[in-house]
């Protein structure tokens, strides 16, 4: 496979072998005090010929792209950037209305990604004394579903939803208009019952 010279050496190992669906590392704690990583322009993202392999770096994993696993048929190379929460729009997913959710979480940083065949904004929320909150929208075209060691079904708001959990990490995943939402956070932080009244401040929101 030709090299990708801007990916670090060990990632260039992946993309030499075609896979078919990889999942990404999981979402490390932003030490106390440190400097925000913010995600580089054009966060490189590799289509092989039998599934859809996402290259990190460890800057990118700020993202908060992590524990899903990707899988699609098409070849192409695709690029994320940042943008608002107003210009991530143009992907026409269900996104809030407003940058603040119940709980105290803001939007911190948009990334949205464009394709011919799917399209996804993920959305960075923070609020005090916790290490951060991950929501990603993906479109039809692509299916998205989190690595997880345990899950369970529930309902909210007649709303089928998937309560997965994997270390220190726990998920919901949904479907709402014709798109997938996965909320993601630190389990330490969010219990069960606070992160399905997220899904359903999501709901009411978007």
């Amino acid at each position: 496979m030709e090299q990708l010279h801007d990916l670090d050496p060990k990632l260039q190992q992946f993309a030499d072998i075609a896979v078919a669906e990889i999942a990404v590392p999981p979402l490390r704690r932003s030490a106390a005090g440190a400097a925000r990583t913010r995600a580089p322009r054009g966060t490189l993202v590799v289509v092989t010929a039998l599934g859809l392999v996402l290259f990190v770096s460890g800057a990118a994993l700020a993202t908060g792209l992590f524990s899903e696993v990707f899988r699609i048929g098409n070849v192409s190379a695709v690029g994320s950037r940042t943008v608002t929460l107003d210009g991530a729009r143009v992907a026409r997913l269900p996104l809030p209305r407003s940058p603040q959710l119940q709980g105290g979480w803001r939007v911190k940083q948009v990334e949205l990604t464009m394709t011919e065949a799917w399209r996804s904004v993920d959305l960075q929320y923070g609020r005090a004394g916790s290490h951060g909150m991950g929501i990603g929208v993906w479109s039809d075209g692509i299916s998205v579903n989190p690595t997880t060691e345990h899950v369970e079904t529930t309902t909210v708001d007649g709303v089928l939803v998937e309560i997965g959990s994997a270390g220190t990490q726990r998920t919901a995943r949904f479907s709402q208009a014709n798109a997938t939402v996965i909320i993601r956070v630190f389990a330490a932080e969010v219990g069960q019952e606070e992160l399905e009244s997220l899904v359903s401040t999501w709901l009411k929101e978007t």
